[in-house]
């Protein structure tokens, strides 16, 4: 028990009166599913495994290649690449408690009171990692040409990103074609102008919304908290998921943790006889970044009329 003074119940404690018919399932699981979903959406062919306090350091690369073409006996100039810091990024163990009542069990049962509420537990835990995400493609400063309308826009950005990306070596064809090479994000509401009544399928991963190849230019994920009226992209695989695993350095082990095999998060469930209650401790930690940071670009959704709309009947 914690040193404070605490008083029962405690705040944030699931009572029966907070609990609704939910399915019982493997939360562990169901997280890094979409995880796993979204690095498959990137084409990442693994995650980036840090230790507890560690950091990552991604560096930008500038060179100054000279002409090749020296007459025979004559100087050879220096050619140069220099090295600079970029991003510096914290990989922290984060830890979650939640806590359920002896009555809620009772007159719930142990699979809805528990289990149940565990899954929106576990669903809003991603939402920091969202939110790192998002801050770190939202924050860019290097912008594309503005285009007049979605599509316009985003081919205006697809364009820039070939010619970004051009000398770049591992950010191209993705598994032969299969994936994307690049990604773009944008406000549901400037997709729904753009399509009007027009049917699309849409898809989730990692608590986003998405639309797989949209306009044939990117897979193209859609969230509220990009400013409507502005659109971001990068490369696919310029999106790294880097994360300390809960299955490691005996932490798994001491704290009776169930994860999957990627550690990316474990879960377990504890008697706490002094008032009644069992507490469902979730430990992790994850960070989702850009690695080269000037190759992320904002475009812009002009008020024009598309040229390809601009018709009448």
């Amino acid at each position: 028990m914690p040193n404070t003074p605490v008083s029962y119940p405690e705040a944030g404690g699931t009572k029966s009166a907070d609990l609704a018919p939910e399915i019982s399932i493997d939360y562990v699981n169901r997280f890094t599913t979409g995880v796993r979903r979204l690095q498959r959406l990137l084409g990442l062919s693994d995650l980036m495994p840090v230790a507890d306090g560690g950091t990552v350091k991604t560096y930008k690369y500038t060179t100054d290649i000279k002409d090749g073409n020296v007459a025979e006996g004559e100087y050879i100039p220096l050619s140069k690449v220099s090295r600079t810091l970029d991003q510096t990024h914290a990989i922290n163990l984060r830890k979650w408690r939640r806590n359920t009542s002896a009555e809620a069990i009772q007159s719930k049962g142990r699979d809805r009171a528990i289990n149940g509420t565990d899954a929106k537990f576990v669903s809003g835990v991603q939402g920091p990692d969202k939110a790192d995400l998002l801050s770190a493609i939202t924050g860019t400063t290097k912008t594309a040409p503005a285009g007049a309308g979605l599509q316009a826009t985003l081919a205006s950005m697809w364009g820039a990103l070939n010619t970004i990306f051009e000398d770049y070596d591992g950010f191209g064809d993705i598994d032969d074609g299969a994936v994307s090479p690049f990604v773009f994000f944008v406000n549901p509401t400037d997709v729904a102008k753009y399509l009007g009544t027009a049917t699309v399928t849409t898809q989730s991963a990692f608590g986003m919304g998405y639309l797989k190849d949209f306009l044939g230019l990117g897979t193209t994920f859609t969230s509220a908290k990009v400013t409507a009226g502005s659109v971001f992209g990068t490369a696919a695989r310029n999106v790294v998921v880097a994360y300390t695993p809960a299955n490691g350095s005996g932490l798994s082990q001491t704290f009776g943790l169930t994860w999957d095999a990627t550690g990316l998060m474990g879960m377990t469930h504890s008697v706490v006889t002094t008032n009644a209650t069992i507490d469902t401790l979730l430990m992790g930690g994850m960070k989702v970044f850009p690695e080269i940071s000037d190759a992320v670009l904002k475009g812009t959704i002009s008020q024009g009329v598309a040229p390809w709309r601009s018709w009448s009947a």
